[in-house]
């Protein structure tokens, strides 16, 4: 029993964590460095956690634990919901869709409709995305409780390209002003030269499922009728919205 509380806990730390070297997860979980291998090497052969290897990574879990947790949640019935709506977007602008659902202070892909042009944006589903850097983290968090927002924003923002926005009133500023327009804009904040536009779904209730984005390089972004863009994007998340809602 305490071998299964002590995967368990290493499961969670490395949910949190993730990538982590051996040592670090040790202390982290305050279990013996010799434990915690025995731990992950189990954890590997099942299939639940893997190891960069010589590329000194450190280790994280595994798609399979992303399935896992999918089923029988909510969110396992908005890809189904919001397919044809993706679809469409896609359709419209030639463009990759992403669906996120948040997960801390990260967002997670669900489902994404690949774009059509020759160079497009792509995302593995179960890719986690920073909430605070990505276009559908910020819709995601100008829809939660203040005080959520609030304690997700306390923390120094990682930087991930030379335009990642760090200073924690200008990522407020960009949340707050999500808030009032209805949808987020990223623009090379989190990956190199790609923007995306995104809006929140939000069913009735207010609570807040998960996000949509429009993905594409910068170069087109800058190209876009941004008004236009923003209310295709929010439409198609009031209609995935009203589909979820259906289904519950």
């Amino acid at each position: 029993m305490r071998s299964v509380l002590n995967a368990l806990t290493i499961l969670e730390a490395l949910s949190a964590r993730q990538p982590i070297g051996v040592s670090e997860l040790a202390r982290a979980v305050a279990l013996p460095k010799s434990s915690v291998q025995r731990t992950l090497r189990t954890l590997d052969e099942a299939g639940w956690a893997e190891s960069s290897g010589a590329s000194g990574g450190g280790w994280r879990l595994t798609r399979k634990v992303f399935r896992i947790g999918m089923s029988g949640s909510t969110a396992a019935t908005l890809p189904d919901a919001a397919r044809r709506h993706l679809t469409q977007l896609r359709d419209t602008y030639r463009e990759t869709v992403h669906l996120t659902i948040p997960d801390g202070d990260h967002i997670i892909v669900i489902d994404r409709v690949d774009g059509t042009n020759s160079l497009r944006t792509f995302l593995e589903i179960g890719t986690q995305a920073p909430i605070v850097s990505s276009a559908g983290g910020r819709a995601i968090l100008a829809q939660l409780p203040p005080e959520v927002t609030e304690e997700l924003l306390r923390d120094p923002v990682t930087v991930h390209t030379a335009t990642t926005i760090t200073d924690r009133k200008s990522v407020r500023e960009q949340v707050e002003q999500a808030r009032r327009r209805g949808y987020a804009t990223n623009e090379g904040e989190w990956r190199e030269g790609i923007a995306a536009v995104a809006a929140p779904i939000v069913v009735p209730g207010g609570d807040v499922l998960g996000a949509v984005s429009l993905s594409m390089p910068v170069g087109r972004y800058r190209t876009l009728d941004l008004p236009t863009v923003s209310d295709d994007v929010r439409a198609a998340c009031a209609r995935i919205a009203e589909s979820v809602a259906y289904r519950l």
